[in-house]
C-alpha cells in the first residue's frame, strides 16, 4: 500500500463503501472482492488494507494503470467496456461486489447482460453493493433522449457531455438488483448534495445506495 501522499486519483473510497465494509462485518474476514468500474482503486484500497483479494474492471487503461500503482501486483486488473458485456478473466466465487459508479453509464439491455452474467460468479450470500443516479439527479432530462429514463447528456458542467446517462427510482433499481442479482432484502440510503466540478457548482446530485446479501 502506498502512503496517502503517493497515491494516484482519488485518495479515499467512496464514504458508503466504507460504511459498507464495517456495518456488514468485512473487516473481520477476507474473501475475494470484484469492483466493476474500479478506477485506480480507491474503493479496493480498503479492501487490500484488510487483506482480502482483489479484482478491478475498467475501461480506462490509465486509471488501471494508476490502479497497479497504488494497489500493487498483487490485485488483477481486467481492461475492459463493460457494455459490451462481463469480460473473461472474472474467476468466482466472489465473495464481495461493488457496482458504485457503472450502472448510470449502460443502458437496461447492458446491465441486464453484466448483472445476470455476474450472478454466476457470485458466493452464496456475497455481499453486494451498488450506488448509482436517481431520476430526481440534475442531469435527468439534459441531453437526447435515448431510452426512457436514459438521455444522451448535454451537461459540460458535470464533464460528461455525450455520455448516455441512465436514471432509476428506488423502486426499479431495488427490483432490477432482487430479480437479475438475487438481492433479498436490501438496505436502501438515499444521498443528496452539491458539487463542485471545474469550479461549477452543480446541484441536485441525487444517488441511491443499496446493499445487502444476494442468494
Amino acid at each position: 500500500m502506498r502512503a496517502l501522499p503517493d497515491i494516484r486519483g482519488l485518495k479515499y473510497p467512496d464514504e458508503f463503501i466504507a460504511r459498507h465494509f464495517f456495518k456488514r462485518g468485512l473487516h473481520q474476514r477476507a474473501g475475494k472482492v470484484v469492483e466493476l468500474g474500479g478506477g485506480t482503486g480507491n474503493n479496493l484500497s480498503l479492501y487490500a488494507a484488510y487483506g482480502w483479494t482483489l479484482t478491478n474492471v475498467d475501461y480506462s487503461a490509465a486509471a488501471l494503470e494508476d490502479a497497479r500503482w497504488n494497489l500493487g501486483e498483487a490485485a488483477t486488473l481486467i481492461q475492459a467496456d463493460l457494455s459490451l458485456g462481463l469480460p473473461d478473466g472474472i474467476d468466482g466465487p466472489i465473495d464481495v461486489l461493488l457496482i458504485p459508479n457503472l450502472l448510470c453509464y449502460l443502458t437496461n439491455a447492458q446491465a441486464h447482460r453484466v448483472l445476470t452474467a455476474v450472478r454466476e460468479k457470485l458466493a452464496p450470500n456475497a455481499e453486494v453493493f451498488v450506488r448509482t443516479r436517481l431520476v430526481d439527479d440534475y442531469r435527468y432530462g439534459r441531453g437526447v433522449a435515448e431510452e426512457p429514463d436514459g438521455f444522451r447528456l448535454a451537461t459540460p458542467e458535470t464533464g460528461e457531455e455525450g455520455l448516455f446517462n441512465l436514471f432509476y427510482t428506488e423502486a426499479s433499481l431495488v427490483n432490477r438488483l432482487r430479480d437479475e442479482l438475487g438481492l433479498a432484502q436490501p438496505d436502501v440510503f438515499r444521498v443528496s448534495f452539491d458539487n463542485l466540478q471545474a469550479g461549477v457548482r452543480v446541484p441536485r446530485n441525487s444517488d441511491l445506495v443499496v446493499w445487502g446479501a444476494a442468494s
